[in-house]
Formats: structure tokens, C-alpha cells, sequence
């Protein structure tokens, strides 16, 4: 700077020839440009600018060296409105002034630049006392200011952040702390679908209530192919100026539309896909630093990870919340049919009833407990379901026999509502290998909701549809229809609809579950699909047709079962330490034709048998002394018995459960409360066989 000085001619500046300055104007810059300070000194009326070597940086590459011999006010018209008022009060009142990490922004190296300065302004006096000039010392301290500015704003977030449990108020809080800091127009953070090449912005905060919206949707191809791909790729897109940008220039109209000129785009990168990302946007040019960069990418990993928290506390809230509601509604089903049987079994104490009041009394305890069975059914299937487990019974099917059982299931409750039921049969019967009493219960689930969401009056559709990938069940109605929030998990465990006081709508919300779960399990597919609420529902069933020789193969497999037992007139003991049980299963045994024995423990049933042993036993696993598992094996041991027939009756019906059964010897496995008719058809040899049938092939373990 001594050699700049020297070589410029001031002659021709308002100061004159060096030779002719005054002596307090060459004291001070020989201290000026002694110093190892950063030093500049203004003098005279246009406070003309010298300033050191170490000041230069401060200048920065647009003010230097142009600022050197210039009027200050014409290099500083960027903070002239801040530090104006502070020159003033030194060179005109002989005020010193001092600022303490100071913010500035200047515009030195051809974008705004937030600084931070220790300085002070000193005036320069004459030997009379006039002031001529100002001294100015002063260190950039911006490094200092930002590194602490920059904990303190992770601590702030840090703190902000743990006591935020909605997902909307994260994204809001961390949007609100990045503009801030960076003193930015705008900060917001876009959920992205890339199989879709769109974007989403959930919630979005700004100060600046001037600036356009942002779209709550849009397109990422509108603001150019480098956007995407390049995010993709994990990699964060920083730009100095879309206007001059050369991946963004040709949609810098986009952009500005917006009110962005500037940006910071960080990806969000899960499993090899990008999910989101976090945007840092200004209306201006800006340079954009390695550190700011750092900052943003390390935000978005912690509100990721604070989203992710958010959104598994909420969903244990629901899953909780759905489960109390469904005990709740459980507890509801079962008092119900409780309520008759206790009445009933009170007015049979009475005694004195005739023959017809004994007949109507029964059949409303068989009814209710014909209920309550299905309860408990339904709530097994629903342990199967969470391990992936049902057990089928496979068979050669016609789907229309599937379709005209599910509607005569379902015809009842439609005619009560006095609905309008449409069939729509494909020309082709095509077949399926399954287990019918289970895709019965599937289509006569989708029936029953639609007739039970659809207003009385209102059109329930059933339509079949046959493709190359399969047959499809499409059952539509206009009913109340769904938000899409209960749409998009209808198939949930314990999901429900809305329900009125005297339960005419909702659920125990097993019902989608299981259908899903044994679609699934037959190889299908099933989807719902509504337009909103009161706009109806449409759910469709995708099962896979069975080629004819494929068909052929499985139904000759079904029919090589071995027949478990033999007719009509069979010897049968039943062991089980529930005497009410055991007496009146053998009355129903009996009055079927059978000689039916009773005991309570197994070591007498093992004492009985070396008299007359008979064919078939009915044994109750949780016996007192002896397990029926152990029992089995006692028995098939047994010369006199190892050929009998061996039937669980048992509560436990669990997969394991039947393993241990299988694995102690017994030909069958029933869960109480008994089917009689299966029990029958056991005992007359017309049982189906049970396989378990693969969920991606149709092929039979």
C-alpha cells in the first residue's frame, strides 16, 4: 500500500501533492502503515480513504483498490446507513466510537456477505484542536462470531426439537431456525416421490409475508433435469445465481416465479432413494460457503431423525388407541350374547318349561354361542395373521359357487336395508386351488361392509373380471366412503369406521385384516379404493387362476387323503376333566348312533380300555394327571389301541398347538366349542384332507 501511495499522482485529487500535507496527515499514515493492525485512515471533509495492508481483506475483491484515495461513503453506500450516524458523531462532535462483533452485510466480493467487525473510530486533531480526519482500527471477527453462533443455534434446536411431538411443528421449528440464522427470504423442506418425479411441501414458514406461495404440490421436471438426478445421487445442489447458473439458467423463470434466486437443496437418501429434501432459498444472488452447506446437511439429518420419532411415537398413540377401542368393543360383543345365555340357563333351572319352550331355549343358547364361536374364531385368525400363518383346506374351485355362496351369506342384511345388488359375471368360469369356506369369508366380508356402510336404498356392486394375471372381485358401492387417511389403512389390525352410539356403523376392525391375510395367503392381492367421504368404496380381490393341468394335479392330490375314521355305531370313549363337557358331548354322541364311554382322568381311560377297547377317542388335552399329548402316545403305544382313531378337543388352537398334537399321535385336532357337523363328518370318513397351501405357488405341502 506505501507503493500504491507512491505512485499515484495526488496532484490531481482534492489533497494535492504529498509535499504539501499537513504534518498530523503524514503521522498518522506512517502509523497506519507501520501497523500490523488492520488501519485505514479517513481524512478531510470527503474523509479521502489510506488504509494498510492488513485492512485490505476487508475491502474484499470489489472495493479493492478502487476504494484506495476515494471518498469513504462512496465505498461503503452498502452500511453507509449503519455506520453513517457513527462518523458523524466522531468527525463532527470528536466523539470516539467503538462496535463489539458488529453484523455488517457488505457487498465485497460481488455478493451480500453477513460480517462481523471489532472497530473503533478515533478522531484525528490538529495541534488548534480541529478536527480533520478519523482513525480507524479494526479486526474481523466473523469466523469467531459464526462458529459461536453456529453452537448456539445447534443447541437452540437441539432443545426445540425434544419437547416437539407433531410433525408439522418440526418441520415449522426448523424452518423458522434456518432462516433465522442464515437471514434467508425462506427455508422449507419438500417430501419427494421419485418413482413419480414430484414433490410435496407439507408446511412452510417465512417472514416475509410478500413473497408467492410455494406450491403444496408440483412437478420436479418444471424446475429442470439436473434437479433431480443430481439429488438422486446424494448429492446437494448449491447455486450462487439461478440467473447465471448453467444447469438452471434456462429455468430460472421458475424459479423467480417463486421469488428464489439463490438456493441450498440438500437430499434426504433412505435405503437408496431419495425421500426429501431441505431447501434454503433467498431472493438475491448469494455465495453460499463449504460451512453453510455443512450446517444445512446436518439439520437435515437431525429433523429427519426427530420426524422419524415423531411419526413412530404417533404411531404407538394409535396403535394403543386402536386397541383400546377394540377391547372396549370386544367387551361389548361378548356381554351381548352372554346376556341370553345367562337367561336362558336361568329359566332351565326353573323347570316346569313344555317341550316347545325347551326347544326355542336351546336354540337361542346354540345361536349365541354360534356368535361367541365366531368372536373367538375371528380372534385366533387374528394371532395367525400377525404371524403370516392361516390354515387352509385346498380344493379345486369354481369361483361362481364362491360368489353364490358369499351372497347368500350376505342376503339378508341387504334386503333389510333394502339395497339395489347388481351381479356382473365373467363369461369364463375360470378355477381356483383353495379353501373355500375361506374365500367365501373373504367376499362375504367385502359384501357384508358394503351393505353395512351403504345407506338404505344404496347400490352394492359385484363384478368378476378375468385377466391373464388372474381373476378379479370388484365389490362397489355408494356408501359413505373413506378419507383417504382411513383408505390407505383399511387393512390395518383393528382399523375401524367412524361408529354411532347403537353400533349400526364400525367394528371390531379385524375383518379387512383377515381378508388381506388370506387373499394374501391364496397368492392374490387385494386393494380399496375411494373417492372421499360419501363417495362410496371399491375393493378388489386379485386371486391367480389355476392352468386346467395344474388344477387337475392338486385335486387328484386332495382326493388320495386317507379317510381318518370309520361311520355310524363306532365305540367311542371321551377323556376330558370338564364333566358338563364330556356329558354333553357324549348325549350328542349317543343320540348319533354311538356307544359313547366317559372318564375324567386319563389313568382311568388307560384302565378301561384292556376290557373293550374302543375305536375312536375324544381327548381333552388339559387333562389333571396326565396330558392328552402324553395320553396319545400311551395309547397308540398300546396294542389294543394303536389303530384307533385320536381327536383333540382342546381350547388351544395355536399352530404349535396342532404340531404337538400331530407330533403325540392324534389323527385330528378341534378346537372347543366343537363344530358337531365336522366332528360327524370325522366320524362318518368325509372329513377333507388339510394341506397348507404355499402364498406364491399352488403347489401342496
Amino acid at each position: 500500500m506505501v507503493a500504491m501511495l507512491r505512485s499515484r499522482d495526488w496532484s490531481l485529487t482534492s489533497l494535492g501533492s504529498p509535499s504539501t500535507w499537513p504534518e498530523t496527515l503524514r503521522l498518522q499514515l506512517n502509523i497506519c502503515f507501520e501497523s500490523a493492525f488492520p488501519i485505514a485512515v479517513w481524512w478531510g471533509p470527503e474523509l479521502i480513504q489510506f488504509y494498510n495492508d492488513g485492512y485490505r481483506p476487508i475491502l474484499g475483491a470489489t472495493k479493492h483498490p478502487q476504494a484506495f484515495g476515494r471518498p469513504a461513503r462512496e465505498t461503503w453506500p452498502d452500511i453507509w446507513p449503519t455506520i453513517g450516524a457513527m462518523v458523524e458523531q466522531v468527525v463532527h462532535q470528536g466523539i470516539a466510537v467503538k462496535g463489539e462483533d458488529m453484523p455488517l452485510v457488505l457487498e465485497r466480493n460481488g455478493y451480500p456477505e453477513l460480517c462481523h467487525f471489532t472497530f473503533s473510530y478515533s478522531p484525528i486533531r490538529a495541534v488548534t484542536g480541529q478536527i480533520n480526519g478519523m482513525f480507524t482500527a479494526a479486526v474481523e471477527t466473523s469466523e469467531r462470531v459464526q462458529f459461536e453462533r453456529r453452537q448456539a443455534f445447534q443447541l437452540t434446536l437441539a432443545d426445540k426439537l425434544r419437547g416437539l411431538s407433531a410433525t408439522d411443528d418440526i418441520i415449522a421449528t426448523v424452518t423458522e431456525l434456518l432462516c433465522r440464522h442464515f437471514h434467508v427470504a425462506r427455508a422449507y423442506f419438500a417430501e419427494v416421490d421419485d418413482a413419480q418425479a414430484t414433490f410435496h411441501i407439507p408446511t412452510q414458514w417465512t417472514e416475509n409475508a410478500d413473497l408467492p406461495r410455494l406450491p403444496a404440490r408440483g412437478n420436479i421436471a418444471d424446475f429442470g433435469p439436473y434437479l433431480l438426478k443430481t439429488l438422486a445421487q446424494a448429492q446437494a445442489v448449491v447455486v450462487e445465481d439461478i440467473r447465471t447458473d448453467p444447469h438452471f439458467c434456462d429455468f430460472a423463470g421458475s424459479f423467480e416465479a417463486l421469488a428464489i434466486r439463490s438456493m441450498v437443496i440438500v437430499p434426504l437418501i433412505r435405503d437408496g432413494r431419495i425421500r426429501g429434501n431441505l431447501n434454503l432459498v433467498h431472493t438475491s444472488a448469494r455465495k453460499w460457503t463449504a460451512e453453510d452447506l455443512a450446517v444445512v446437511t446436518d439439520v437435515t439429518q437431525r429433523m429427519w431423525e426427530a420426524l422419524e420419532r415423531a411419526r413412530a411415537e404417533e404411531a404407538l398413540r394409535t396403535s394403543n388407541r386402536l386397541k383400546d377401542e377394540f377391547l372396549a368393543m370386544l367387551a361389548h360383543e361378548l356381554r351381548n350374547p352372554l346376556a341370553p345365555i345367562g337367561a336362558a340357563a336361568n329359566l332351565l333351572q326353573m323347570g316346569g318349561l313344555d317341550e316347545a319352550r325347551v326347544r326355542q331355549t336351546s336354540q337361542i343358547i346354540g345361536r349365541q354361542v354360534r356368535h361367541m364361536t365366531s368372536l373367538v374364531d375371528d380372534l385366533l385368525d387374528v394371532s395367525r395373521v400377525t404371524r403370516g400363518l392361516v390354515e387352509l383346506s385346498i380344493e379345486r374351485l369354481d369361483i361362481r359357487h364362491i360368489v353364490a355362496d358369499a351372497i347368500e351369506q350376505v342376503t339378508p342384511l341387504m334386503r333389510e336395508r333394502r339395497h339395489h345388488f347388481a351381479l356382473e359375471l365373467a363369461p369364463d368360469a375360470p378355477v381356483v386351488m383353495g379353501d373355500k369356506n375361506r374365500l367365501v369369508q373373504v367376499l362375504s366380508n367385502l359384501l357384508n361392509n358394503a351393505a353395512k356402510y351403504t345407506p338404505e336404498g344404496g347400490r352394492i356392486l359385484l363384478r368378476t373380471e378375468v385377466r391373464d394375471t388372474g381373476i378379479l372381485l370388484h365389490v362397489a358401492d355408494n356408501g359413505i366412503g373413506m378419507a383417504p387417511a382411513l383408505a390407505a389403512r383399511a387393512f390395518d389390525l383393528f382399523t375401524q369406521a367412524e361408529r354411532s352410539s347403537d353400533r349400526s356403523l364400525g367394528g371390531l376392525g379385524l375383518g379387512l385384516a383377515l381378508v388381506k391375510s388370506i387373499v394374501e395367503l391364496h397368492g392374490g392381492t387385494v386393494t380399496c379404493a375411494s373417492p372421499g367421504r360419501d363417495k362410496g368404496s371399491t375393493f378388489t380381490v386379485q386371486l391367480p387362476c389355476m392352468a386346467q393341468e395344474a388344477a387337475a394335479a392338486t385335486e387328484q392330490a386332495l382326493d388320495t387323503g386317507k379317510e381318518a375314521a370309520a361311520g355310524a355305531g363306532l365305540r367311542i370313549m371321551v377323556v376330558d376333566d370338564n364333566v358338563d363337557a364330556a356329558t354333553i358331548l357324549q348325549m350328542l354322541l349317543q343320540a348319533a348312533g354311538h356307544e359313547v364311554s366317559v372318564e375324567h382322568s386319563a389313568h382311568r381311560a388307560l384302565e378301561r380300555i384292556a376290557a373293550d377297547p374302543p375305536q375312536v377317542f375324544l381327548l381333552d388335552i388339559g387333562l389333571p394327571d396326565i396330558d392328552g399329548n402324553e395320553l396319545a402316545r400311551r395309547l397308540r403305544a398300546h396294542p389294543g389301541t394303536s389303530a384307533a382313531v385320536l381327536i383333540a378337543v382342546t381350547g388351544y388352537g395355536q399352530d404349535q398347538d396342532r404340531a404337538r398334537t400331530t407330533a403325540a399321535g392324534f389323527d385330528h385336532h378341534l378346537v372347543k366349542p366343537v363344530d358337531i357337523e365336522k366332528l360327524f363328518g370325522i366320524l362318518a370318513g368325509k372329513a377333507p384332507h388339510t394341506f397348507r397351501l404355499s402364498s406364491t405357488s399352488a403347489c401342496l405341502e
